[in-house]
């Protein structure tokens, strides 16, 4: 066998080891499974849920737990059935992007409060990773989150349930305040951190399961 043919042998070997390395990995990748944690039904019509479904699952159960959300939630009936919502009152929905955004602004506290919604299909195409996100402003600049939770569906059982973000990489341990931006394009999550008087940028890469931390350049 000659230089030429040992090298293309070795790149075809390698490449084949790299592809069976990542069927592996999609084949037995599994999110940690909390018993104590309720199942939240997802009811669609189609083929597949889309944001909507996501949403109007997430704000039924979660109302029920968080008063912050009896509002959105009200809102977002009312927005459904094409609603007046009040003023100040937004939704915006990208299906095709799987991505919804609420936003209420409070033009006598001078604050806003945002409440978004995204979901990624995992690379083994059994699941997608839900996420919601709460953010308030005020003054022009963030005053507090309200919340970060993410959900794992299942779309054989057609149900999602709560994850713990340490358990996909997405726990970010700032040194002052952090904020999550949700993506409307693209996959990965914007955190925007302050800390010692400064602020930083950092973005949550997602590889099909889960996310690690990159700094923006």
């Amino acid at each position: 066998m000659n230089r030429n043919m040992r090298k293309l042998t070795y790149v075809l070997i390698l490449l084949a080891s790299m592809a069976w390395t990542g069927k592996i990995f999609a084949q037995t990748f599994k999110y940690p499974d909390y018993p104590d944690h309720d199942k939240i039904a997802v009811k669609y019509q189609g083929s597949r849920p889309t944001i909507n479904d996501f949403a109007t699952a997430y704000l039924d159960y979660i109302s029920g737990e968080e008063d912050f959300y009896v509002e959105v939630y009200e809102a977002w009936k009312k927005f459904q059935q094409n609603k007046p919502l009040g003023d100040n009152v937004s939704f915006m929905t990208d299906v095709r992007n799987g991505y919804m955004r609420y936003e209420k602004i409070n033009v006598e506290e001078n604050d806003t409060i945002i409440w978004e919604m995204c979901f990624w299909n995992c690379a083994d195409g059994k699941q997608k990773l839900v996420c919601s996100n709460a953010i308030w402003i005020l003054n022009g600049d963030y005053g507090a989150t309200a919340g970060t939770e993410f959900l794992v569906y299942d779309n054989a059982k057609k149900r999602m349930r709560f994850i713990y973000p340490d358990d996909i990489g997405a726990l970010y341990d700032g040194d002052g305040l952090s904020v999550f931006f949700l993506p409307r394009k693209g996959k990965d999550i914007r955190v925007s951190a302050a800390g010692s008087g400064e602020r930083w940028d950092e973005v949550l890469e997602w590889d099909g399961y889960q996310f690690s931390s990159k700094v923006v350049p």
